[in-house]
């Protein structure tokens, strides 16, 4: 169970970089704010309406403005996490937790300061379960039409959305050898096959210019698979083999011995017997 958690984890996600549908979903959500508490009025809304509507007005710019700093914000600070190719369950998972956290910490503020004098007093745990309680419908909604409007463009399902992208955007990668006197190894990443050890040394199986190549580095595998571990394609199938599984073309064999063949060489790498064959697939 757990380990199906996990894989589920790092399963690829597609990652939302459209101006215009980013714009959608801050204009959006906001405005969906606004107009729920102006509706409905919750949690005691209706004094504010009675003294000054325009305070509710408020909340949902807020909701905006810290989405627009979760979607415009943070990937420019931080645009090696916010990787089209890298992006996963677990990362989006994460990135609507920070989008709460921000969401919430900038209306509890604005509440404090402008609002609290017209309402119950709120500690900072029941405003975070109030704003969950009001934003999670119209986030999860509004994910839902846009992934629903990906499907419908594009006609494919989102796993193949993501490949097209990985093969349209080039990502280099640096594998950098324990002797300094040696350059280090930079590689579009979907261009690695498969790495395999030789004690110190891991040969890096690649793709250029539509041919197969390898290049003998110093450096241990162990080292190579923390600096690919960022990407989910990639997995330790063996103690000596590490392989891109958008390579594996079939995997074969019984419990005792596995086998993965590729799709542009004949080799055949071996599988270790702990290894579960699902994180393959």
């Amino acid at each position: 169970m757990v380990e199906q958690f996990k894989t589920w984890c790092n399963k690829p996600y597609f990652l939302i970089d459209n101006t215009s549908i980013k714009l959608t979903m801050v204009l959006g959500v906001g405005l969906f704010t606004y107009l729920f508490l102006f509706i409905f009025q919750p949690y005691g809304i209706e004094r504010i309406v009675k003294t000054n509507h325009f305070l509710i007005a408020g909340y949902g710019a807020l909701v905006s403005v810290s989405l627009f700093i979760s979607y415009f914000v943070l990937p420019k600070l931080f645009p090696f996490y916010f990787s089209v190719k890298s992006w996963t369950v677990q990362k989006e998972a994460l990135f609507l937790l920070i989008s709460f956290i921000i969401i919430s910490s900038s209306n509890y503020f604005y509440h404090t300061i402008y609002v609290a004098q017209y309402l119950p007093n709120f500690s900072f745990l029941r405003f975070v379960s109030v704003v969950f309680s009001i934003g999670v419908f119209p986030v999860f909604f509004i994910i839902f039409m846009i992934e629903r409007y990906l499907y419908r463009k594009h006609n494919i399902p989102t796993q193949k959305i993501i490949e097209t992208i990985r093969k349209e955007r080039k990502e280099l990668i640096e594998i950098p050898s324990d002797n300094l006197k040696e350059a280090p190894l930079v590689l579009d990443i979907d261009s690695i096959i498969y790495a395999q050890s030789n004690n110190n040394y891991t040969t890096i199986f690649f793709i250029e210019n539509k041919k197969k190549k390898k290049e003998l580095i110093r450096i241990t595998l162990k080292k190579v698979a923390i600096i690919l571990e960022k990407y989910p394609q990639f997995v330790r199938c063996h103690r000596s083999y590490l392989v891109n599984k958008d390579e594996i073309f079939k995997v074969e064999g019984n419990a005792r011995s596995l086998q993965v063949y590729l799709k542009q060489t004949d080799d055949i790498l071996p599988v270790s017997r702990s290894f579960p064959k699902e994180q393959l697939l």
